[in-house]
């Protein structure tokens, strides 16, 4: 599998887990903050190589890219999260 491939699913994974972790509100209102994080922190695990890092900074690329898509949700959306959340 070639670089590009690994960072893919690499962003893929991460980015499931963060936004089943935060939810969609949460993950949108701090868009920002998980972008810096997985672009600065997640090449320090592919540190020991040059393909590694590589695969890291592509995949803190696609990250931005799919946190940039993610919809904000409706203002229907959020009052449905409240009222499910008080019952």
């Amino acid at each position: 599998m070639n670089i590009l491939g690994i960072a893919f699913f690499a962003a893929i994974g991460y980015y499931i887990i963060v936004y089943k972790a935060l939810g969609r509100r949460r993950l949108v209102k701090t868009q920002t903050f998980w972008d810096i994080l997985f672009t600065l922190l997640l090449p320090l695990l592919f540190i020991g190589t040059f393909s590694g890092l590589a695969t890291a900074v592509i995949a803190g690329v696609f990250f931005s890219i799919f946190t940039a898509m993610t919809p904000t949700p409706t203002a229907e959306e959020i009052e449905e999260e409240i009222t499910n959340k008080y019952k």
